[in-house]
């Protein structure tokens, strides 16, 4: 039975880091090695730190996954769409991979990511290296409740994870699209409650939804859940970052479905219906995005052992 990389579905941390790397040429026989072993990594150092509910994935962004597992390819596996809109623009990215540790704890966060940067530092350049946390009850910096809609309890399985039915190679694994989202902090705030609310579609205090007949066709809510018959099919892992001079959220949407977030995204940024648009992206911009594949931790071993390669050549590839 695959097994899944246990940070797709983890609960909520207060601390969480972000490492975004391009792999140096000829070294995927190597990283394949060492990419195997940050899952393992983790989870001694889990047990290690029990109370620090210690967490994390390892994923490979679609433009390196064939360079890295040659053999086979997710099926829909496509770089983060580069939809065009008259209401927003996005700037991507082509780093190679994406590490991401969580925790309650953040000296335990720099011990994993050290640990972890001791490994891989010889085989890759580290692009960015981005923090975040958690903002009071589970808040962006917007003031609400961060996706009052995510899925829930067995739900979230349901949603994030391939099913061998569907692919019985990539079972366990997950579909992953990353963006850092820049708030307009400014002018949010100055807005009343009452007309932040009509861009977000819930009230700030509980989340809970505006009643169906006020709630704007055009409200963050709406546009999210416009494209996913009844029940949400992404689920989302997001964290407040800041400085002085910048803050926002750094968002990633896990699914099982390669084209859910992609559904999504296109009504959001208004090219599904005229003049239906997300309005909170109004007040945001993206200055970093791209599409990942999170591999199952047997997917990870089984390549790291060379059980795919049907020649010795094809390890070096």
């Amino acid at each position: 039975m695959a097994r899944e990389q246990l940070g797709i579905c983890a609960e909520a941390n207060l601390h969480g880091s972000y490492l975004l790397c391009n792999a140096l040429d000829g070294q995927e026989a190597m990283l394949r090695q060492k990419l195997a072993r940050i899952p393992q990594m983790l989870q001694r150092l889990s047990e290690h730190f029990s109370e620090a509910m210690l967490t994390g994935i390892v994923a490979v962004s679609s433009h390196y996954w064939d360079h890295l597992y040659p053999w086979h390819r997710p099926d829909g596996l496509q770089a983060f769409p580069e939809s065009q809109s008259e209401y927003f623009s996005v700037q991507h990215s082509t780093v190679d991979l994406l590490i991401q540790v969580r925790s309650d704890r953040l000296d335990v966060i720099h011990i994993v990511l050290q640990q972890i940067y001791q490994l891989i530092i010889p085989n890759v350049e580290v692009v960015e290296h981005l923090s975040s946390f958690r903002y009071l009850d589970g808040r962006q910096l917007t003031g609400f409740l961060d996706v009052p809609f995510n899925p829930r309890g067995l739900r979230r399985r349901q949603v994030a994870l391939v099913e061998d039915a569907r692919s019985t190679r990539f079972a366990g694994s997950s579909y992953l699209h990353f963006h850092r989202l820049v708030l307009d902090q400014k002018h949010w705030l100055q807005l009343n409650t009452t007309q932040q609310e009509e861009i977000m579609g819930y009230r700030k205090i509980d989340g809970k939804a505006i009643a169906g007949d006020t709630i704007d066709e055009s409200s963050h809510y709406a546009c999210c859940l416009a494209t996913q018959g009844g029940e949400y099919s992404l689920l989302q892992q997001n964290m407040p970052f800041a400085t002085l001079k910048q803050q926002g959220s750094l968002q990633l949407s896990f699914s099982a479905d390669s084209q859910a977030f992609t559904k999504q995204w296109q009504h959001r940024l208004g090219l599904t219906q005229p003049r239906i648009y997300d309005s909170l992206l109004d007040f945001c911009r993206i200055d970093l995005a791209a599409a990942f594949f999170v591999p199952s931790l047997s997917y990870i071993e089984a390549a790291a052992r060379g059980e795919f390669a049907s020649t010795t050549s094809d390890l070096l590839k």
